[in-house]
């Protein structure tokens, strides 16, 4: 977005009330979105030159003084890092060491506050690119080794975050390592585990990630010479984030390791199992996911090992699921087998760095932890699931696929949200993958699958969407009867979730392929769902029914208008309804009736609801109050009765840009049909007053659509925000500390 969006006057209005912005402002978004809005003013090559002009480094000094808010202190360091990188950005640098700073810069190194912090790491980032004498000497003054070596050992994650972004910026900033940033991490990585802090530990996996992800080959091989010690002692640490950072880290090694190296990596963690079964499975979920993407890996030999993982992942999650109940006893046995025969083939074709004895140690390991206790087995068994999906995002397996549906039907599986999510996501990539039509059909057993939740039941619904258009009319049958199983699920998320894929499918498909699927069943079951106890059933239904009366073909678009159970006293009520989401669907629909010349959808509205709707308190129901309002001034007689024209004139002055251009566009097709009729010499379409046609053209000739338009502009939305209450309202807090001001809520 370009700064013409932004006037000179506002801009300049913002960056003068900033040092004065109050102390007492308790939603501390505030800052955030000042500073955003300023940001914009940066795009363009003369923002920089501008403020020059205006003087802008004296203000941003008057941010920094002692007694300022460090909240604006912050906002005020970050906009300076980020003028720098503006055009001409170098010009602001230079002017800069004329003003008082540079040594605010070095004298708040190492401030209590983490906001400054970061604002002071960030402006050190942005200067680096420019990266003169002049920015070398500032390093100098800081001492920067030492002090990144304090910022990677900050308390504050977001500090430590801007350190290792700095760090990245300048460990190779010359075309070669900097020598003083290489002690600094060889002086890190030195000390023995045993004696590292958990901070010391985050700091030392933070710097080798950065390093890594510089993708340097001179860099790399510099981090595998000084972080010479294993990962495990990392990878089974007591600290969550000290395991979840070695975990990052450990993708990041994957990439940059051949064959070999990921063989030897996976016996390692396989003889580790002992330790800790949830981290050696959660390792070897890093390595499957990274596999892909290793190009010193033979895209074969990376797929085998994957499917040797993942076949072990399968095996250890029909192992420890609590669904051996007898019946599918015999059916576990047989999918252990396949199993077995798969991994003894993987081995038989690779190299014997893993042997069946650690696919062996592994699960009996695995096994023996998930029997200590029933949480313990979930857990493992969610680990081992995520190997699995990790796999299935590159591979169909119907090994795969034939097993997770066994554990969706375990009625002991279904009591573990966490696990059926992940057993689900497994089931519904694999089946993206599949080409079989007998695989594809277990989409509607799915969703005929009670124990699916909401979240899930969503998942299955962007797979079936996805299969739709070029499914068959058997799967499009099926899926309608599962869709009707679910319409009348006790949870009423799940009622929603299936209107709205209906809605989504009749929107987004062509009428043929989805006439099977918006049944004259359907639409009784979305009628009744419009009485529904929840509200947001309701504005579903609504939705559904809007979609088929403006996709459907005439036969289904008059089985709605002429529904039973679809009066104008039952849409009155929505129309009426105490939320205003329903309201905005009920508009909807009423406007999709009506543009198909329905009598029924006129009888739900009267002056009066018509007037409430127009000053209703949210902008998006008034925007479709316009909209049906210019649908009206069609109807002569209806405009008259109702008054529309003149409501629709009154909503020309609404104070939301969104329903001033709903206006506008209806305004000009009625201006357009009146002179379309005044200039024809042939008999009128409708048969409308003389009079009536004269008193309309002279209330359309008041209105100056040309200022209506111009108040649509972004400039003017701006304008409307800030530049006659940015010094009285943007900047100051209210009598109440707790009552945010949100003039910024428009952007």
């Amino acid at each position: 977005m370009s700064n013409t969006a932004i006037s000179e006057a506002t801009m300049r209005g913002v960056l003068e009330q900033l040092p004065l912005m109050s102390g007492k402002i308790v939603d501390g978004t505030r800052h955030e979105k000042v500073l955003s809005y300023m940001r914009l003013y940066l795009s363009s090559d003369s923002a920089v030159e501008q403020l020059m002009s205006w003087n802008v480094l004296d203000t941003l000094v008057l941010c920094l003084q002692p007694q300022s808010d460090m909240r604006v202190t912050a906002t005020a360091v970050r906009f300076l890092g980020d003028a720098l990188r503006a055009h001409n950005g170098e010009v602001l640098w230079t002017a800069v060491h004329a003003t008082q700073i540079i040594e605010w810069i070095v004298d708040n190194t190492d401030s209590p506050h983490a906001l400054v912090r970061v604002a002071w790491l960030h402006f050190m980032r942005q200067a680096s690119y420019i990266n003169d004498s002049a920015f070398t000497m500032l390093l100098d003054r800081v001492d920067y080794p030492r002090l990144l070596l304090r910022r990677l050992l900050d308390s504050s994650y977001f500090v430590v975050a801007e350190a290792c972004a700095l760090l990245g910026r300048l460990f190779y900033a010359n075309s070669s390592i900097d020598p003083k940033l290489s002690a600094l991490v060889e002086q890190l990585v030195a000390r023995p585990f045993h004696m590292q802090t958990s901070a010391r530990k985050a700091a030392v996996l933070a710097a080798v990630e950065t390093l890594l992800l510089l993708k340097n080959s001179e860099v790399q091989q510099f981090v595998h010479r000084v972080f010479a010690q294993p990962m495990e002692p990392y990878l089974y640490d007591n600290d969550r984030l000290v395991r979840d950072r070695a975990l990052d880290v450990l993708e990041l090694v994957v990439l940059d390791v051949d064959a070999q190296g990921v063989w030897e990596l996976v016996a390692v963690l396989a003889r580790r199992v002992d330790m800790n079964a949830n981290v050696v499975l959660r390792c070897l979920a890093a390595v499957v996911k990274q596999l892909p993407n290793n190009k010193r890996v033979d895209e074969g030999e990376a797929q085998r090992l994957g499917q040797m993982i993942a076949t072990m992942g399968v095996e250890l999650l029909l192992r420890i699921h609590p669904a051996v109940d007898g019946s599918d006893v015999n059916q576990i046995e047989t999918q252990i087998t396949s199993s077995n025969v798969d991994i003894a083939e993987t081995q038989d074709a690779e190299s014997t760095l893993i042997t069946s004895s650690d696919v062996d140690r592994i699960q009996s390991q695995v096994a023996k932890a998930a029997q200590q206790s029933p949480s313990a087995a979930s857990t493992i068994a969610c680990e081992a699931a995520r190997i699995v999906r990790e796999h299935s995002q590159t591979s169909f397996s119907a090994h795969t696929a034939s097993s997770m549906c066994l554990l969706l039907s375990s009625p002991r599986v279904q009591q573990h949200t966490q696990l059926v999510q992940l057993v689900l996501s497994t089931l519904l990539q694999t089946l993206r993958l599949a080409h079989s039509r007998t695989h594809v059909q277990m989409v509607p057993q799915l969703i005929s699958t009670f124990a699916i939740r909401a979240p899930g039941l969503r998942g299955v619904f962007d797979l079936a969407h996805e299969l739709l258009g070029s499914c068959t009319t058997e799967f499009v049958r099926s899926l309608e009867h599962a869709v009707r199983t679910r319409i009348v699920d006790v949870e009423w998320e799940a009622r929603d979730t299936v209107l709205e894929f209906v809605t989504r499918a009749v929107r987004e498909h062509a009428w043929p392929s989805v006439e099977q699927l918006a049944t004259r069943q359907v639409v009784d079951d979305a009628v009744r769902a419009l009485t529904d106890a929840e509200e947001y059933v309701r504005a579903s239904a609504a939705h559904l029914l809007a979609a088929v009366v403006e996709r459907g073909d005439e036969e289904r678009a008059w089985y709605v208008s002429e529904h039973s159970h679809l009066t104008g006293s039952d849409l009155a009520r929505l129309v009426a309804d105490s939320e205003a989401f329903v309201k905005r669907a009920a508009l909807d629909l009423v406007h999709a009736l009506g543009t198909r010349g329905t009598g029924m959808w006129v009888e739900c509205l009267s002056y009066r609801t018509l007037y409430d709707l127009a000053d209703d308190p949210d902008f998006e129901v008034r925007v479709r109050c316009a909209r049906v309002l210019a649908l009206l001034t069609q109807n002569s007689a209806a405009d008259a009765e109702l008054q529309s024209t003149s409501l629709l004139l009154e909503m020309c002055r609404d104070s939301s840009r969104y329903v001033r251009a709903e206006c506008l566009r209806s305004l000009r097709e009625l201006k357009q049909n009146t002179q379309d009729v005044d200039m024809t010499n042939e008999p009128e379409p409708k048969r409308v007053d003389v009079g009536e046609q004269s008193s309309l053209c002279e209330k359309l000739k008041k209105v100056d659509l040309a200022q209506l338009e111009a108040s649509l502009s972004a400039e003017h939305l701006y304008q409307e925000a800030l530049d006659t209450q940015v010094a009285r309202e943007l900047m100051r807090e209210q009598s109440d500390a707790n009552a945010g001001n949100n003039i910024l809520d428009c952007y």
